[in-house]
């Protein structure tokens, strides 16, 4: 009698090691840039020979897309559940809310996607499938039949939450004021204004 042959689970000593590159990898992202950082500097923080540090991953980028995967992944598992558009205002919150979340969920992924504003040092592959997700939920900001303005106000507003989240370096911050308290300003200020573009529909 044939056994089932079962595809055999990376060792826990194994899932370790990758974790462990990949915090370090995102830190050195974070600080020097992806194109900054040679394969030899995760190594060598590490304590790996380059061997050891390929016999994980096959290449930087094979790195890069072990840190971006699970944000990316979870961002098409809730665009596939969405609706071509949504019928009402009140849904369209919650995905916005709940695509928030997301991002918020995997904040180590947005630092390292937020070391550039612009998207060029990405590899095509992960540069397309943001540019998808960039597209799609700006589109399902939007209400069926929107005027032009309300459909430029639904952009801005996506902007506004994208740069909530993830060029969070450079904003201006109001002294003493936590960050849990100003994303609750900023949702608030968001839903008003989904609100507003909605009235007409």
């Amino acid at each position: 009698m044939k056994t089932e042959q079962r595809p055999m689970k990376p060792s826990g000593e194994k899932q370790g090691s990758r974790e462990k590159i990949l915090d370090v990898a995102t830190d050195l992202f974070v600080e020097h840039g992806y194109a900054g950082t040679p394969l030899s500097a995760i190594a060598a923080q590490l304590d790996f020979t380059k061997a050891a540090l390929y016999y994980h991953f096959k290449s930087k980028v094979d790195i890069l897309s072990g840190i971006l995967s699970p944000l990316l992944d979870a961002i098409d598992e809730l665009l596939e559940r969405a609706p071509e558009r949504f019928p009402d205002a009140q849904q369209r919150w919650e995905f916005l809310y709940t695509y928030s979340q997301v991002l918020l969920s995997h904040s180590r992924a947005v630092e390292v996607l937020a070391i550039n504003s612009s998207n060029t040092w990405l590899p095509d592959e992960i540069k397309e499938r943001i540019e998808y997700h960039r597209r799609r939920t700006v589109e399902l900001a939007m209400l069926p039949d929107m005027s032009d303005e309300d459909q430029v106000k639904a952009i801005l507003i996506m902007d506004m939450l994208h740069r909530e989240i993830v060029f969070t370096d450079d904003r201006m911050v109001v002294p003493g004021m936590t960050p849990e308290r100003r994303r609750e300003i900023v949702y608030e200020f968001i839903h008003e204004a989904l609100d507003a573009t909605s009235s007409a529909h």
